[in-house]
């Protein structure tokens, strides 16, 4: 009797395991889609910055979003997952002039070819981030024109 007692307990410890090991199966793709959601949610924010910041200050010497090829690099927290484990990503931001605009704005345009001076700019924020070992970059272009 006491064979048969150890023997259940082993095969019951034993599926016990298994199903144990397919729940965190499970839920590996689970983290990996909370993940990929909370930083599609970052940039949703990153765009709407970048819409919402003045032109005025999106131009000036202070901008948050420097002429390329400068950037500004910042790490953020994107998120938390499940037990309050922050989740960490890197932001680089930078603007392109458009080659239409006058010299003094970072383009090759002339009186001709833009006569009312206009300015556009290709505003851009990536988005860098680990999930595992593998590396995502994503990232947004905001065209603002004044």
């Amino acid at each position: 009797m006491l064979v048969e007692l150890a023997l259940a307990l082993g095969l019951l410890t034993s599926i016990g395991l298994v199903v144990f090991k397919g729940s965190l199966d499970i839920m590996a793709p689970r983290q990996w889609i909370i993940q990929q959601n909370m930083s599609d949610a970052y940039l949703t924010y990153e765009e709407a910055y970048a819409q919402r910041v003045s032109f005025e200050q999106l131009t000036s010497i202070e901008s948050p979003w420097p002429v390329y090829p400068e950037n500004i690099s910042t790490e953020v927290e994107i998120g938390k997952l499940p037990g309050g484990r922050p989740i960490m990503a890197e932001v680089i931001r930078t603007r392109i002039p458009d080659t239409n605009n006058i010299s003094e704005h970072g383009g090759t345009g002339t009186e001709e070819t833009n006569p009312t001076e206009m300015q556009t700019w290709q505003v851009q924020s990536h988005l860098s981030y680990s999930i595992g070992a593998e590396e995502y970059v994503k990232s947004r272009t905001i065209i603002r024109t004044q």
